[in-house]
């Protein structure tokens, strides 16, 4: 009887903390942002449908590992253009960079796109992987993680990353916001360890 009370009384808990998602319901900015890429909709491109971990992109915006803001005294340049700001950086660090929950691209969420949903990550370096794709014409893989809300929903950022099999890598964050109803590319960083 104990245990039904316990139960009772959590059970409110937890459904409202599975209610509450911290992130966004759609993926139109996504989206919009492929279209700045110039991806080619009648060409076949490998989706890994692990979606990339909320780290990549914090650790692209950061420049750094961590929730600690390192700033390079040899290179003063600030890379995000202002959009670096402690108390926002601290927020999001906090609400996205333990979550490991598992999560996954459907086809649904790119209808435009003609992309082979294929499980797991690092793809590039399964041998059995090659091996399924070798002389399909499939020659990229596209990876990218769970866009999470900045500075108060102000921004979106995700990380995005097209893979060649020949070994080409373009690491990035991308961060938009939404102005007069529309998605907009507010900044793309790139990887400052492939730079």
């Amino acid at each position: 009887m104990k245990l039904l009370k316990k139960i009772w009384i959590l059970l409110p808990f937890f459904i409202f903390s599975c209610a509450r998602s911290p992130y966004i319901k759609n993926y139109e900015p996504i989206n919009v942002f492929l279209e700045t890429q110039k991806l080619d909709k009648n060409r076949k491109y490998i989706l890994q449908s692990d979606k990339e971990s909320n780290k990549q992109a914090l650790r692209l915006f950061n420049r750094g590992e961590g929730a600690e803001h390192i700033i390079d005294p040899t290179d003063p340049i600030d890379y995000t253009n202002g959009l670096f700001v402690a108390k926002h950086w601290n927020k999001i660090y906090a609400q996205y960079a333990q979550d490991t929950l598992k999560r996954y691209w459907k086809n649904k969420d790119f209808p435009q796109y003609n992309f082979v949903l294929e499980k797991g990550t690092g793809l590039i370096l399964k041998q059995d992987f090659l091996i399924k794709y070798m002389n399909s014409r499939i020659e990229e893989v596209v990876i990218i993680s769970e866009p999470m809300y900045y500075m108060n929903k102000k921004y979106i950022m995700f990380y995005f990353d097209i893979v060649s099999f020949f070994g080409s890598t373009r690491p990035q964050v991308v961060i938009m916001k939404k102005e007069k109803k529309k998605w907009i590319v507010v900044r793309v960083m790139g990887d400052y360890i492939y730079n």
